[in-house]
């Protein structure tokens, strides 16, 4: 009985746990082989980190972070951009080339993904919406339909109407 209930609490906990939508787990296990096989080293408050060791690091924080991860980008934020003790950005540097910050980096190997994977239209048409979060948008009525963290759909004015909502994780063109 004891081992049924462990058994159970496990799995609960699994289920309530949030994470980037299905579709962009692929994208998240790539980011991870490219810190882990890139030559590059990742500076974390003045102590270097290559590979195995950058990755188990970037790991770690993104299974603290889990409930508040939602997109592939919040992963970067969370995960893969600074100390969560002191606030400086991660820096990396790579062979032949200025050193950038880890989130730019991801962010543009992220990119590059998107472009050559086998994403479907329909994943590729959508755009997340990333942190920080739009405050102020004009005015224009350029409609979308926009995908809610509760597994809803809603029209928005604009892209940018839409990311203002915290509600909302990603959005493509036209409306629902």
């Amino acid at each position: 009985m004891k081992k049924n209930i462990i058994l159970l609490s496990v799995l609960i906990s699994n289920v309530a746990q949030a994470d980037v939508p299905k579709f962009q787990i692929k994208e998240v296990t790539h980011l991870l082989n490219h810190v882990k096989t890139s030559e590059c080293t990742i500076n974390r408050n003045g102590s270097e980190h290559k590979g195995e060791k950058a990755v188990k690091h970037i790991e770690n924080k993104y299974d603290h972070f889990r409930d508040d991860i939602k997109t592939t980008e919040d992963f970067i934020e969370y995960s893969a951009s600074k100390s969560t003790m002191s606030g400086k950005a991660y820096i990396v540097s790579c062979p032949n080339e200025k050193p950038v910050h880890t989130q730019a980096w991801l962010l543009n190997e992220l990119k590059s993904y998107r472009l050559s994977s086998n994403q479907t239209d329909d994943e590729l048409a959508y755009k997340v919406c990333i942190e920080p979060r739009p405050r102020i948008c004009t005015m224009e009525y350029v409609p979308v339909c926009a995908s809610l963290k509760n597994n809803g759909f809603k029209t928005y004015a604009s892209g940018c109407s839409a990311c203002s909502d915290i509600n909302v994780i990603k959005y493509k063109a036209g409306q629902c």
